[in-house]
């Protein structure tokens, strides 16, 4: 679990966040389910024992009234005691849910800022966004809690936008000839995943978003300046290049590593095709599975199968003005 810290001065708050909304909704309606059967069960037997007192004894009038009163008495307490006791979890699962609604919501201060700060890092996280929320539904993980996570995954790069190339018009990143301008550079960018984690830990964003900022890279190298020192034959360690971590630690961060790194691939490319989409996709998976990234997200190779499909499924429609078709 991370700690909260404060960052740069940074303000506005995010009410708390307990656990994921459909997590809530699944105990609140097992906690339904049992006070409802409770309440009945007491319900019943205390109508059993009335009519059994009234068939048995054939009492008075007025001891016929008391029977009545007791049982009415006793069907208050039951309902009274068996609201109390579920109440706070209904009470809990509504705050949980105005909460959510709150971070998911694209008027969040936070996200107004990313939108006017990094235009081009808010497009492409509610591209990912779309992208992870329709994989997640695929295979029945917590779409919510990804489609949420993919809106602030990148939420560090609000720290200097401009150095990301979503955000400079199609101006290419300045790159040195010299190794240690490359490093320095490429340090730059991997930064943006441990400043993310302390904007969003200032805004008391949720434990399960945090981590999910903190993974969405993995351990994954950056790639264009670990290219660029190859091909200039310089001296490298590859950790140089490489993302801190943790890998993915469940099915919804590691979709929102495979759907941030296929959109932004997609995104960088002009006139893509079809096919390009297919490869983008097939190349990703195929990347993250030899270094690994997935070993603690527990995917099977079906789900993984399914994501792929899906994700070049809706890049294609998100692409779909770009696609060049092949003429007759």
């Amino acid at each position: 679990m991370h700690k909260s810290i404060s960052d740069n001065g940074l303000s506005c708050k995010i009410l708390e966040y307990v656990s994921p909304e459909i997590k809530m909704k699944k105990l609140s309606k097992k906690y339904m389910f049992y006070s409802s059967s409770l309440i009945a069960l007491f319900t019943f037997i205390i109508f059993l024992i009335s009519d059994f007192l009234i068939t048995f004894f054939e009492p008075s009038f007025f001891s016929r009234l008391f029977i009545f009163l007791c049982s009415a008495i006793l069907i208050g307490v039951i309902l009274t005691v068996g609201i109390s006791a579920f109440n706070p979890v209904l009470a809990e699962a509504m705050a949980t849910l105005r909460r959510m609604l709150l971070i998911e919501n694209l008027s969040n201060p936070l996200l107004m800022k990313l939108s006017g700060k990094a235009p081009g890092t808010y497009h492409h996280s509610l591209n990912v966004s779309a992208l992870a929320q329709k994989a997640a539904k695929a295979i029945g993980a917590d779409s919510l809690l990804v489609r949420t996570a993919a809106y602030y995954h990148d939420i560090g790069k609000l720290e200097n936008p401009t150095l990301y190339i979503e955000n400079q018009s199609g101006m290419e990143i300045p790159t040195a000839e010299d190794g240690e301008s490359i490093k320095k550079n490429a340090k730059e960018i991997i930064s943006h995943v441990e400043n993310g984690i302390k904007i969003a830990q200032a805004y008391n964003l949720p434990e399960e978003i945090i981590d999910m900022i903190a993974e969405h890279h993995g351990t994954t190298k950056a790639l264009y300046f670990y290219g660029k020192a190859k091909e200039k034959g310089l001296k490298i360690k590859r950790t140089d290049f490489k993302y801190p971590g943790p890998i993915p630690q469940s099915k919804e961060s590691a979709i929102l590593m495979l759907s941030d790194c296929v959109e932004a691939t997609t995104r960088s490319m002009s006139n893509i095709n079809s096919e390009q989409i297919n490869d983008i996709v097939d190349k990703t998976i195929e990347e993250r599975k030899i270094e690994n990234q997935f070993k603690s997200s527990d995917l099977s190779e079906k789900e993984l199968e399914t994501i792929g499909k899906v994700l070049k499924e809706n890049l294609r429609s998100i692409y779909h003005q770009r696609i060049e078709y092949k003429q007759k």
